[in-house]
């Protein structure tokens, strides 16, 4: 709920500027400013998520997991109840930055979450189910725009899809509380018992009668706990702790080559690219629906697939295919232009859904997994903070210079991302270790964190008794 949230709020503003009662509303298509005061809107959105960001990644270390995703919540929906009832653009521009602060916390804390209560062996599907449910925000914000679209409100059809947002984000302030809190942050709050009820919980099998993987992963998570104990990090340390900036850099990387693959033009430029290849307003509509469903499926596929394919190898298939996509896509808009060839508009439709489909299967939950899991627990609410934040830096400098570029280049923009994806490609070979199946902690030998000396793949029943008896689990609520 929180990643459909999310996506549908960042990308809601696409189908509000589409609405002619909206344009009309704000007086946008006579004021002189209006261009300015549409990239306004982008920036302040972006420009609060880098600082939402931040500002979470204390938040979920200090208050907690789940708080921290209420708190996030609350913020955007009053955000979002402002941009459903603003008189005018200072006031949208304004709830466009309460959202973006909200949003930002979500996009930080939620991998966090999911991280920490998954099982090594299918961190990679849950993780990446925060990918599928940000495909689907996508999808159900085109289709709910499309829909106002033919709706006669007299003049107000703008205002309901930008109030549906606050639905997703009350069910999950209000849901969030149903959940277990993150065994790992409890164990870090000296909340032993609770972190040891939780994990029960969560690792509930019957081929495990006696709990023996629940309880192995306590007594890891608690060895993690006595070493992070002896290396609090401070921000500065994060870049100065060798080991740290590495992680960092890698985090940096991935959400930049992710970016590389021109998903963002392609996706807010989709309207203007089919209009390139000869279609209608009409086919631009319904192609770019079914292009967000191509994003969903692919999005599913790389869920249920990334933790036998692997993160690295995922990025490389999704780097190198996008880059194909890109290529298609300029080709094609490039003989439609001089030929106005059928077989040419149909080939770039073709590529689109050949980019998409690559980025959503490969690339787009792998990135969100990746960057949440390389982190240690006593840096991970600042390591995706820094991921997140540099996530929305490059938003912002693509949505401030992508109108003025894409007004004076057209799609051969699209080449100079190709370009930048050339370039970093290789650097996947060299740089990034795989993290597959491995649980956090011994995600930390690669880095050269110390060893916790416990092997999930081969638990014993060694010690279980022990810390049943330091742990009396049978007076503990599940938090």
């Amino acid at each position: 709920m929180g990643s459909t949230a999310s996506s549908y709020v960042s990308v809601i503003t696409a189908t509000t500027f589409a609405q002619p009662s909206f344009v009309e509303y704000m007086q946008l298509a006579t004021l002189p400013n209006a261009n300015d005061l549409i990239g306004a809107v982008s920036g302040a959105y972006f420009a609060g998520g880098m600082v939402g960001a931040i500002v979470t990644s204390e938040a979920t270390d200090y208050l907690g997991r789940r708080i921290s995703i209420f708190i996030s919540c609350l913020i955007a929906c009053i955000g979002g109840a402002l941009q459903a009832g603003s008189v005018n653009m200072g006031m949208f521009i304004a709830a466009r930055l309460l959202s973006g602060l909200g949003i930002g916390g979500l996009f930080t804390s939620i991998p966090v979450y999911c991280s920490e209560i998954s099982p090594p062996k299918t961190r990679g599907l849950i993780v990446g189910l925060h990918g599928i449910f940000i495909a689907l925000g996508t999808v159900l914000c085109n289709f709910i725009g499309l829909g106002f679209y033919f709706v006669n409100a007299g003049g107000a059809q703008w205002r309901p899809p930008l109030a549906i947002q606050c639905f997703f984000l009350i069910t999950l302030g209000c849901g969030i509380w149903f959940l277990p809190e993150s065994p790992r942050w409890l164990v870090n709050k000296g909340r032993h018992d609770q972190a040891l009820q939780v994990l029960l919980r969560l690792h509930r099998d019957h081929n495990d009668p006696d709990h023996i993987f629940a309880h192995q992963e306590y007594r890891q998570i608690q060895e993690q706990h006595e070493e992070d104990e002896n290396n609090k990090a401070t921000w500065s340390q994060m870049w100065t702790v060798t080991s740290y900036r590495r992680r960092c850099f890698l985090s940096i990387l991935v959400m930049f080559g992710s970016q590389m693959t021109a998903i963002l033009i392609a996706s807010i430029y989709n309207p203007l690219l089919l209009s390139g290849l000869g279609y209608g307003i009409v086919m631009q509509l319904v192609l770019t629906g079914v292009w967000s469903l191509v994003a969903v499926v692919g999005n599913t596929l790389c869920a249920f697939t990334v933790d036998r394919l692997g993160r690295v190898l995922a990025f490389k298939l999704g780097w190198i295919f996008s880059g194909i996509g890109v290529i298609g896509i300029c080709a094609s808009l490039s003989i439609y232009r001089i030929t106005g060839s059928r077989s040419a508009g149909i080939a770039g439709v073709f590529f689109l859904y050949w980019h998409i489909f690559s980025y959503a299967v490969f690339v787009d939950p792998t990135t969100y997994i990746y960057c949440a899991e390389i982190y240690p627990n006593n840096i991970r609410g600042k390591g995706m903070a820094i991921a997140i934040a540099s996530y929305f830096a490059v938003l912002l400098l693509q949505l401030t210079s992508a109108p003025s570029a894409y007004a004076k280049l057209g799609w051969k923009l699209l080449i100079i991302y190709f370009a930048a994806l050339v370039v970093i490609t290789p650097l996947l070979w060299f740089f990034l270790p795989e993290t597959k199946g491995k649980s956090l902690e011994e995600i930390g030998l690669i880095f050269g964190d110390r060893n916790t000396h416990i092997n999930l793949d081969a638990v014993e029943t060694t010690n279980v008794e022990n810390d049943k008896e330091e742990v009396n689990i049978s007076k503990v609520d599940i938090q």
